[in-house]
């Protein structure tokens, strides 16, 4: 499908339910449908038809692998979602894993979803970077670039009315616990109605293995 910086190349999975929800998947760093669209789906399926795309610079999609370039492909798909949806009669929820989290709380917004998931993510890029460097944030200071420096996704989702729902992986090694849990209370500051899910024994990618992962979310979701 076009936008503006090309071609976004997009895939639906269906689950066959007519009263399934559409799920806006944004996928974490160097994502690819051909490589991990299938864990993706097994994931989501359990929830509901499942629209994902690759972000611009990888996969399908053409155009610069830079956050302007995600979140522009993000807004794309978001409205195509919300077209198949208002045909459909379906409800659409945005999930947003890792570095997707930031493009599908904007999407959320553009498309008024009825929730978003944000799972194992960060607040901000800048929370990310000074969480990484630790005690050295003291001595040491990263520059990032205007794009991502602007990244704040409680600050996005002010005055979202639909449900938030915070995915938390205990043993989370690339973005750890405590970034979900900051993005939690700066989205509770706002006023935005948010339920966190805490999975102790999960790391980055695998909060969708856990036992309790299907029946937690399903109760969490409107």
């Amino acid at each position: 499908m076009p936008y503006p910086g090309g071609t976004v190349g997009v895939t639906r999975v269906r689950t066959g339910r007519a009263d399934a929800p559409l799920i806006l998947f944004c996928g974490g760093n160097l994502f690819r449908r051909a490589v991990y669209g299938g864990n993706a789906a097994r994931k989501l399926t359990l929830f509901g038809d499942v629209l994902m795309f690759d972000y611009p610079g990888y996969g399908d999609t053409s155009g610069t692998a830079d956050y302007a370039g995600f979140h522009a492909a993000g807004e794309a798909v978001a409205a195509l979602a919300r077209r198949q949806a208002d045909a459909e009669g379906r409800r659409v929820i945005a999930w947003g894993h890792s570095l997707g989290g930031p493009v599908c709380a904007q999407a959320a917004r553009a498309m008024n979803a009825d929730a978003l998931v944000l799972e194992a993510t960060t607040p901000s890029a800048r929370a990310a970077v000074d969480d990484m460097l630790g005690w050295k944030r003291a001595f040491v200071r990263v520059r990032l670039a205007p794009a991502l420096a602007a990244i704040d996704v409680p600050a996005a989702l002010d005055g979202y009315p639909g449900k938030v729902v915070v995915l938390e992986a205990g043993r989370d090694k690339t973005l750890p616990p405590s970034l979900s849990r900051a993005l939690a209370r700066g989205l509770e500051a706002r006023s935005v109605a948010v339920e966190r899910l805490v999975f102790p024994n999960a790391d980055h990618h695998d909060i969708g293995d856990q036992p309790d992962f299907q029946a937690r979310v399903a109760a969490a979701l409107p």
